[in-house]
């Protein structure tokens, strides 16, 4: 029973309080098929479980047994140098920011966070020389072989999702804590830099901190997260790759574009040639580079309230049914619980986020496909701290995302594809009429 996740504030990844995906069945491309029964949670280690690390789970963060078999293979000699790090191309390196619209011609790929609100049709970017739109993934990630590599988080939602979390929410003080140590909102030539090094932009919030118990919003004794706040609304972002080091000590990456460019030049899968950008071994990848990289986001507002603990943050996207996580005596459709959990998901193509972007300076890093759940949620503030915990323990130096970082400026129509999916079944469409929460490719599936 999900429930009793408050029970087990350590849980491990494979208790049986946890009734989820902890090995994720991936069906990759190029006919590696999925093992359909798991391995002993020795065998998941297998040679990734280093020094004091403790447990398969905080070494590896996600067990992918049924890629480990076939190119990792189970035998492999443990690897200590880091096989990602630096794979984040340089300056210069054709991936630096750029002018998004230069003599009123676009240059710049399409970008995010946009509106992933049901029904947004508004986008219309298209870049100088593109005649065709770009498609999203419309299956889960796993699915389409990739793995997740990062996660980190922003202050306030980069998305908008209309009644759920949106910059003109956040301009009501009710939905949320001071923002007096906030950054105030700068163009990006000449913004400000917060102590830290990075900005504290807040983006958009949830309306939900207005009907917050007083011990709800009580301060929390953080271990490992910095810079948190309760009450607060952020948005988490999980990176995930077809080119990562899946199913190894350094699948998670910081910065995360080490990670999502892991294997790039590699062998991608044994006799399918190298990975490049958009192509496998020479050939296009039908869906070109949102093919290979992904990001699932979801929006949360931090309670300090153990019914709403989730113990593994660090693997993706939370997918439960409604009321799955809360308060045990609230009905599924009561004012406390949480609905539906990453079933109610928008795709799209965009780019990376983060605040050295807006809508006149663009990222370069895309196109890339997008799983937003559409939904904002309640989460226990030990669920993060659980999370920061588990990042610190990777291989990978992870410390630099334990924080949140600023969010970037809601992305404009002109800059956002007009390629949204709600990812029913089988390619269809929910008319917004409809439960999109039973019509979705994640429904019980991560």
């Amino acid at each position: 029973n999900m429930r009793h996740f408050r029970e087990h504030t350590l849980a491990p990844v494979h208790h049986t309080s946890i009734k989820m995906a902890s090995v994720v069945e991936i069906t990759p491309k190029f006919g590696v098929m999925p093992e359909k029964k798991g391995p002993s949670p020795a065998a998941v280690c297998g040679y990734a479980v280093v020094g004091a690390l403790v447990g398969c789970a905080a070494t590896i963060g996600v067990a992918y047994p049924t890629l480990k078999s076939k190119w990792d293979k189970d035998d492999a000699p443990a690897v200590d140098k880091n096989p990602c790090a630096g794979k984040k191309p340089g300056k210069g390196g054709g991936f630096d920011n750029l002018q998004c619209i230069q003599s009123s011609v676009t240059m710049a790929v399409e970008q995010a966070g946009g509106n992933v609100s049901l029904g947004y049709n508004s986008g219309t970017h298209m870049k100088e020389g593109q005649t065709t739109l770009n498609t999203p993934v419309t299956t889960t990630l796993a699915e389409a072989g990739m793995c997740p590599v990062n996660v980190h988080w922003h202050l306030g939602a980069e998305h908008t999702s209309y009644g759920e979390y949106s910059v003109e929410l956040a301009a009501l003080a009710k939905n949320g804590p001071s923002t007096a140590k906030y950054d105030a909102r700068q163009p990006v030539g000449r913004k400000l830099l917060a102590a830290s090094g990075g900005t504290t932009y807040l983006g958009g919030r949830c309306n939900k901190y207005d009907s917050l118990t007083a011990d709800q919003k009580k301060d929390y004794d953080w271990k490992y997260c910095k810079n948190m706040v309760v009450g607060e609304t952020y948005e988490v972002h999980w990176p995930h790759s077809e080119m990562g080091a899946c199913n190894t000590k350094w699948q998670y990456q910081y910065p995360f574009y080490d990670g999502v460019l892991c294997r790039l030049g590699e062998e991608a899968y044994p006799g399918k040639g190298k990975f490049g950008l958009g192509t496998v071994g020479g050939e296009n990848d039908p869906l070109s580079l949102p093919g290979q990289i992904g990001v699932q986001g979801q929006v949360f507002v931090v309670v300090n309230d153990e019914d709403y603990y989730y113990p593994d943050m660090l693997r993706g996207m939370i997918i439960t049914d409604a009321g799955a996580i809360g308060p045990a005596t609230t009905p599924a459709t009561g004012p406390d619980a949480n609905g539906v959990m990453g079933k109610e998901v928008t795709a799209y193509t965009g780019s990376t986020t983060g605040t050295s972007r807006d809508n006149t300076i663009c990222s370069a890093y895309g196109p890339i496909t997008w799983h937003v759940d559409r939904k904002c949620h309640l989460i226990s503030a030990s669920s993060f701290d659980k999370m920061c915990k588990d990042m610190l323990e990777q291989g990978d130096d992870m410390s630099n995302d334990i924080y949140p970082h600023g969010a970037r400026e809601v992305v404009s129509d002109e800059l956002s594809a007009n390629n949204r999916d709600d990812l029913g079944p089988d390619g269809a469409t929910v008319d917004g009429t409809g439960d999109a929460s039973t019509a979705n490719v994640y429904n019980d599936r991560q």
